[in-house]
């Protein structure tokens, strides 16, 4: 099946979330910091779009969600996260590493 533009975009979008938490020493990031740093990358997200993948990463085991007293997200990397950023898992819906 040929994946639309938009769906390579998705996937591709929730590697680089995958990524930037795995070059993080503790693997957690808030929700602002990696809206500036997908930002930065020329990867702008609204909010509402940002939080609907970080949900979806949730359901598929990918990231663990905590709510924080500023009304943000804080955003932690699971096992599963972190196998499937460096390309030893594949996940459905998650573009593959180049170099996997």
């Amino acid at each position: 099946m040929n994946k639309t533009l938009a769906e390579r975009q998705r996937e591709s979008r929730r590697l680089l979330i995958l990524e930037l938490l795995l070059q993080l020493e503790n693997r957690h990031i808030d929700e602002r910091t990696l809206a500036a740093a997908l930002r930065d990358m020329d990867w702008e997200t609204a909010r509402d779009v940002l939080r609907s993948e970080l949900q979806w990463m949730e359901r598929q085991g990918l990231v663990t969600l905590k709510n924080t007293e500023a009304s943000t997200w804080s955003i932690w990397l699971t096992e599963r996260g972190d196998l499937c950023a460096r390309g030893e898992t594949t996940e459905p819906g998650v573009a593959r590493p180049a170099l996997a």
